[in-house]
């Protein structure tokens, strides 16, 4: 259940905003690298009683696209004190123009690999649906409904309609994350939150989050005959204007897990 994490702080966007809405600022993503400690923020009796872990996030640019590596290695105890080590990895290419993306993903329990996802997505064109074909597991292969947008693409129409000063919209994307295909993110953006003031803390580069930023929080919905009322999963994080995400907090049916920045550096942009 937990590999299904979310990128927030890096997903981006080169779709045109919808009609009505207000012209936003170019938004400019920032390469960085970000550190963050796992903990548990809530629980339902009986369920989980700790998480102890860390993620890291890579994002960066290139010449021809965008790339992102992301890992989450934590321990999960259960209220009879029995406890999983997990390891998930990610990693992805996505085109610039948005129509093509490449990823693959690595999940151990207790060091045993439980799961690999690897593959390719294209889509048709802007607004137009597409196809998944998986190498891993081979021969899988799934369709794309109009609209689908892959993260890079996401994260920068949600800053785009934040900017605006939009407060919802919602959107399919694919991340190669799950077999579950495209998951149709429900976005609700709060108001603009104030800048905070430099604590000191060491190894974190305040420049880069010395931006606007905004409270958001999202829900997950297959896009399939299997959807359900309710959400798969919901996220809520500070995003800021240049992708970057100051903290979250992935919400599952039975607990939640919190992430807190701990490290963030400014990685060299391109020159292309």
């Amino acid at each position: 259940m937990v590999r299904r994490w979310m990128r927030a702080g890096m997903l981006a966007s080169l779709v045109v905003l919808g009609a009505g809405a207000t012209p936003a600022a170019e938004v400019v993503l920032a390469p960085h690298r970000a550190a963050y400690s796992l903990g548990l923020g809530s629980a339902k009796i009986g369920s989980v009683t700790t998480i102890e872990g860390a993620m890291s996030i890579d994002w960066q640019a290139q010449c021809d696209g965008y790339t992102m590596t992301q890992r989450m290695r934590f321990r999960v105890f259960d209220s009879d004190g029995d406890s999983v080590d997990n390891d998930v990895s990610f990693s992805s290419w996505e085109a610039r123009d948005g129509l093509s993306y490449r990823f693959t993903l690595r999940t151990t329990r207790d060091g045993e690999v439980t799961e690999v996802l690897r593959g390719r997505a294209t889509l048709d064109g802007a607004g137009k649906g597409g196809k998944v074909t998986f190498a891993e597991p081979e021969g899988e292969v799934l369709e794309l409904p109009p609209t689908t947008i892959f993260p890079t693409a996401h994260t920068q129409l949600l800053i785009e309609r934040a900017l605006a000063g939009e407060r919802s919209f919602a959107r399919p994307v694919f991340d190669g994350a799950t077999l579950d295909g495209a998951m149709e993110i429900n976005a609700v953006i709060g108001a603009s939150v104030a800048a905070d003031a430099d604590d000191g803390a060491k190894g974190i580069a305040r420049a880069l989050l010395e931006g606007a930023s905004w409270r958001v929080r999202m829900a997950f919905f297959r896009t399939d005959n299997e959807r359900g009322i309710e959400p798969e999963y919901e996220t809520s994080m500070r995003v800021f204007a240049n992708g970057i995400g100051g903290e979250f907090l992935f919400d599952y049916a039975e607990f939640s897990i919190k992430a807190k920045l701990e490290r963030l550096e400014a990685l060299p942009s391109p020159r292309c």
